[in-house]
């Protein structure tokens, strides 16, 4: 089967502009029956790289939706490297953000989502969102607290992701309001 390539251009014109919106989401794996996944057959390039189908939450779970997390503008991170043997290679997905406060709260939600499995959503500066995890490839958190040394330091949450990918980065074919969720 051959393969198409569509050329790959520069960005005459256009913005690049990097980093990522302050307003995530979270959604524990356990919660869903079904989950967008990258299409099984390919038939256009966007394909490769496109998450199709909408989140379902499983019946027992009426009304449930992803957690939102605000997180401190300028600290959402994400990298995707290279990783694997030749011919066997994908990528590994990893990042970070940020959460400033000690509140009680956030200590709640760091236990609950400790060892919590799932799918972060992470929305770019030109309003796509990235999912992170795929069915058998899940996004796992980890969760730091930083006190600070002197008072002019800040204290807060730093939040560590990871999962493993087909793709150096995933798009929601059906974005999910984000904003919404915290209305």
């Amino acid at each position: 089967m051959a393969e198409n390539f569509d050329p790959i251009v520069g960005l005459e014109g256009a913005d690049n502009m990097g980093g990522f919106k302050s307003r995530i989401a979270f959604i524990p794996a356990r919660w869903l029956s079904e989950v967008p996944e990258l299409a099984a057959t390919i038939t256009a390039d966007a394909d490769y790289a496109t998450a199709t189908g909408a989140f379902t939450y499983k019946a027992a779970l009426t009304g449930a939706k992803p957690i939102g997390i605000e997180c401190t503008d300028g600290t959402v991170k994400y990298t995707a490297k290279a990783q694997g043997e030749n011919e066997g290679q994908s990528f590994a997905i990893d990042g970070e953000f940020f959460r400033a406060g000690s509140k009680k709260e956030y200590a709640a939600a760091a236990r609950k989502l400790n060892n919590t499995p799932g799918y972060l959503i992470i929305p770019d500066t030109d309003g796509n969102q990235l999912i992170i995890g795929q069915p058998g490839l899940l996004c796992n958190l980890k969760f730091e607290y930083d006190g600070g040394q002197k008072r002019a330091d800040r204290r807060g949450l730093k939040v560590t992701y990871s999962a493993d990918s087909k793709a150096p980065y995933v798009y929601l074919a059906t974005p999910i309001d984000i904003d919404a969720l915290f209305d």
